[in-house]
């Protein structure tokens, strides 16, 4: 149910996103718009059709030599970039505005609505209309925009908890059920263990922290008539926010930015014990702390209160058709195949962790194989779950790479000056007022 509701919140935002932001903008459908430069769309020629794709997601590249070596007419080159908010995002923009940008990009559901503000998505509704029914309505309405639809859906982020078996029966820990039981636990391996701690805290992690906020009921943001809302420091998010607090201001959890070597380094040390994050992290703890494999395991992301289920979301990532693109048909077919072929996605989950929008992903082999890393367990039933119960309330708004960048500097300046998450998040709200009005759009604060 969750998924449902949250789909319909998200229908009724981007309907309200493409009114302020006169969807028209992002080329006309049907293939009506432009190539890279302004000119023309060029003809059809003899030979195979290129489309350039840029994206991150392990088993990306396997996924295009599979289907170049079954598609001659279309051949798709891939090439790896950063992740978005790494510079991958920079990247791409700069490339539309060059004129030379690849046709399809990986580019993050929270960061669609900040692409269609740029101008940097083409109209794909005509050539992906008819293979829609191949996903989850929820999906579709997710990359749709007053009813032009500007990328194919892929993946979801449902949340779980990720912890090292033999660390926590060790010093007889039980997997918490609830943040408070976490806490408790945070408390608990420190103590007996000085070295090691529950959990990281990220400070450059602003998506790790909303889907902690998500989980929680936050509304980041949404849509009022002609006007955006901004919401960043609502009721469940400063309670998440305090709930941190507490446990930095007690030394209980360590600090680390995310995806550094230090932060994996310590988990295959064992000084961090757990992670809660999202489904595609399974893929991300094989191949970065290989020498750990078997010892770990992945639960249900803890609740706010006991007997009670609501997950969070972190990321998923269609695949959108930038603007110029000479082969938008084509590009859409591939994204098609990747999102919704049988063998295709499987190998996806097994090789990228990603987990799937089809409609029939839940019957994929690999939602119920083992995985050797986390002692055999067939973790992708516990986000197949999870995944029913995201909650319905979170959206996000048209300038997230302006928000991620205020989020790092405030409180990364908090957490190493000494400040409070709380007050971090007050400069985050005003900074995100302040991006969306430099877009020329309306803006009320929550």
């Amino acid at each position: 149910m969750g998924v449902t509701q949250q789909a319909r919140r998200s229908a009724g935002v981007a309907a309200g996103v493409a009114t302020i932001l006169m969807v028209a903008a992002c080329g006309s459908g049907g293939g009506g718009g432009t190539a890279a430069g302004g000119g023309d769309r060029p003809a059809a020629s003899a030979g195979p059709v290129t489309v350039e794709w840029w994206g991150w997601a392990p088993g990306y590249e396997k996924a295009a030599e599979a289907w170049n070596a079954s598609h001659p007419d279309i051949q798709v080159k891939y090439a790896q970039i950063e992740p978005g908010s790494k510079g991958g995002y920079q990247k791409m923009l700069g490339a539309v505005k060059a004129g030379n940008a690849p046709c399809l990009a990986q580019v993050g559901g929270e960061t669609l609505a900040s692409f269609l503000v740029e101008g940097a998505l083409e109209d794909i509704t005509d050539y992906a209309k008819e293979s829609n029914a191949k996903f989850q309505p929820w999906a579709v309405n997710s990359v749709t925009f007053g009813g032009r639809q500007v990328a194919v859906p892929v993946d979801s982020g449902p949340m779980g908890m990720f912890y090292r078996k033999d660390i926590l029966a060790k010093h007889k820990i039980d997997v918490p059920k609830t943040w408070d039981e976490f806490a408790a636990a945070a408390e608990k391996l420190h103590a007996a263990d000085p070295k090691a701690f529950l959990t990281s805290f990220n400070p450059d992690d602003m998506y790790g922290f909303s889907g902690y906020a998500w989980q929680a009921g936050a509304s980041w943001f949404s849509t009022a008539g002609d006007a955006w809302k901004v919401s960043i420091t609502d009721e469940p998010t400063l309670k998440v926010a305090n709930y941190w607090q507490g446990l930095l201001d007690k030394k209980l959890v360590d600090v680390k930015p995310a995806w550094s070597d230090a932060w994996f380094k310590d988990f295959t040390d064992g000084r961090i014990a757990s992670l809660v994050g999202a489904v595609w992290m399974t893929k991300v703890l094989e191949d970065s702390i290989p020498k750990t494999s078997g010892k770990w395991a992945v639960a249900p992301m803890p609740s706010w209160e006991p007997g009670t289920t609501v997950t969070g979301n972190v990321g998923g990532s269609p695949n959108a058709v930038l603007k110029g693109c000479a082969h938008p048909k084509e590009a859409v077919e591939f994204a098609t195949w990747l999102s919704t072929d049988q063998a295709a996605f499987d190998d996806l989950m097994v090789n990228g962790g990603l987990f799937p929008t089809s409609a029939d992903g839940t019957s994929l082999p690999a939602m119920k194989s083992p995985r050797p890393f986390y002692g055999d367990q067939p973790v992708f039933e516990v986000f197949s779950e999870a995944a029913t119960t995201v909650a319905p309330t979170f959206a996000w708004g048209p300038t997230t790479p302006a928000v991620n960048d205020a989020f790092n500097s405030a409180v990364g300046e908090a957490v190493s000056k000494g400040g409070t998450l709380a007050d971090a998040l007050k400069t985050v709200q005003e900074k995100a007022v302040a991006s969306i009005k430099d877009k020329g759009l309306s803006v009320t604060e929550g």
